[in-house]
């Protein structure tokens, strides 16, 4: 499960990341400094944890087993 969940995290990560990031981009286009941009990715990444391990964890469980011969 721990490949799979690596797996879906390479894909969570930048995704959550770059939507938060966009995010505070839209709220708040007058930014004076990089911070709020740089929090929000690492909030981004930070969601994906958990984020990837469930989802990894619903793909396990809805596989069903492989029938050999029909």
């Amino acid at each position: 499960m721990l490949k799979l969940a690596i797996l879906v995290f390479i894909l969570c990560a930048p995704t959550f990341a770059g939507t938060l990031v966009i995010g505070v981009l839209t709220a708040n286009m007058a930014l004076d400094s990089a911070a709020p941009i740089l929090i929000a990715a690492a909030l981004g990444v930070l969601a994906a944890f958990p984020a990837s391990w469930w989802i990894a964890r619903a793909i396990l469980r809805n596989q069903e087993p492989r029938r050999h011969g029909a």
